[in-house]
């Protein structure tokens, strides 16, 4: 299999000046390259997105998807895992938790809350593993008296949307940012009047550019790797930094909540 980077540096001396620009910048992005619209990388590049498609056929290359595969075949062959399995493991989701912890913005976290704290009633997005953070976010702030809602598929998503107002906040689940169907949801969510808190990888992607508060998490999808366990690790621990920043808040009434639903859980064991 030809190495795509190989393939643009070998081509070099056949690009014009705007060429090289667009090489240069997919090059030095090449973690982030796979996650970025024509329009982000000739914004990146700083030329226009006619001189991006001119590059692509001097790839021999005719969509942008084509290019994010190669660029995602390539780095998979480049970073192959080395020692024993569980190392690796062990590694990657220590990192993801590091990583993502030292993104964490303590006055953006506290803003988060806040909008939470004030909603009517909170939804929480996400779509495919996204959706399994988004459902544990309902799990997590149901037991703590709070008015929320998961919601993982694209169409309740835009039905929910257009029934919301200036009362309701959205916590969105999207490692790329610029997932479709959640995207589109949140942002009629947003036009509707509904404050929309962002968990993403990327603070340029779209979800980003709509949110009232985005809180950062440090994995990346990986167009080969996609649905990685760590990817969720990310988002579920910044949904606990939300969870325990609202349970401190409002801990006398959590408390006995708490104590409620154990007691309700315990009586329907044998």
């Amino acid at each position: 299999m030809t190495n795509i980077f190989h393939t643009i540096q070998a081509l070099w001396p056949e690009y014009t000046k705007t060429e090289k620009k667009v090489a240069q910048f997919i090059l030095a992005e090449q973690q982030n390259a796979t996650n970025m619209t024509m329009a982000d990388i000739a914004e990146g590049a700083g030329v226009s997105e006619g001189s991006v498609v001119r590059f692509l056929n001097k790839l021999g290359i005719k969509k942008l998807i084509d290019l994010k595969l190669s660029i995602a075949k390539s780095a998979e062959e480049k970073h192959p895992a080395e020692g024993a399995l569980s190392a690796v493991v062990e590694e990657e989701f220590s990192d993801v938790v590091h990583n993502t912890a030292s993104l964490m913005d303590p006055e953006r976290l506290c803003r988060a809350v806040d909008l939470m704290e004030h909603s009517r009633q909170v939804y929480f997005f996400g779509v495919a593993v996204s959706g399994i953070a988004a459902s544990t976010g309902e799990n997590s702030f149901i037991r703590m008296g709070k008015p929320v809602h998961a919601i993982q598929e694209g169409h309740m998503q835009m039905i929910a949307a257009a029934a919301m107002g200036s009362r309701d906040t959205v916590v969105v689940f999207s490692l790329t940012g610029n997932t479709r169907d959640t995207c589109e949801a949140a942002a009629l969510a947003r036009q509707q009047g509904a404050r929309i808190i962002s968990v993403t990888s990327y603070v340029n992607s779209q979800l980003a550019r709509i949110s009232d508060v985005v809180l950062q998490t440090f994995a990346k999808e990986e167009i080969i790797n996609g649905g990685r366990i760590t990817g969720l690790v990310s988002q579920l621990y910044v949904l606990d930094c939300l969870k325990r920043e609202y349970n401190k808040r409002n801990r006398a009434r959590t408390v006995r909540l708490k104590e409620e639903i154990g007691k309700a859980i315990l009586s329907k064991k044998v």
